[in-house]
């Protein structure tokens, strides 16, 4: 089964799910204090990398169209997306304390939540028909896979 989404869809997409792994990063290294405060500020970091990479991928794909794509920035819409990847990712049902009670437990989390991003996007990857989508998408998931290799080297 395919489906419709463009490349800036799901660049917009990407940008979002690494803003919502920024923010529960963040608020987890409210629970936490010394090495893994520390880690969890850089994990964080790491977020905010991938969505200024998958930023500057969006502007220079949308530079190159020459089709209206302001509708992505549309609240509705930018909350469409939000529910599409709500709790696939980060479980925000877990209590934030639980998953990072300790240095260990945070990154083996933080490695099944970057598992988890990188299986949304092989889903997605295999539902696309278009050759210039599949490319920013393989992009993605190249870039979210190193990030899984950063934190088993932490282990």
């Amino acid at each position: 089964m395919s489906n419709t989404f463009n490349e800036l869809e799901i660049l917009k997409v990407a940008m979002l799910m690494e803003e919502e792994g920024r923010a529960f990063y963040t608020n987890g290294a409210k629970y936490a204090d010394g090495r893994l405060k520390d880690f969890l500020i850089a994990a964080a970091g790491q977020e905010i990398l991938h969505k200024e990479l998958f930023s500057k991928l969006y502007d220079e794909l949308s530079s190159k169209i020459n089709e209206d794509y302001d509708y992505l920035f549309d609240p509705e819409v930018t909350s469409y997306f939000k529910d599409l990847i709500e709790n696939k990712v980060f479980d925000k049902k877990t209590p934030q304390e639980d998953a990072f009670k300790d240095l260990k437990s945070a990154i083996e989390y933080s490695i099944k939540s970057e598992e988890l991003t990188v299986e949304v996007y092989t889903k997605m990857y295999e539902g696309i028909e278009r050759k210039d989508v599949k490319d920013v998408l393989a992009k993605i998931i190249e870039e979210e896979k190193t990030h899984i290799e950063e934190f088993k080297k932490l282990l």
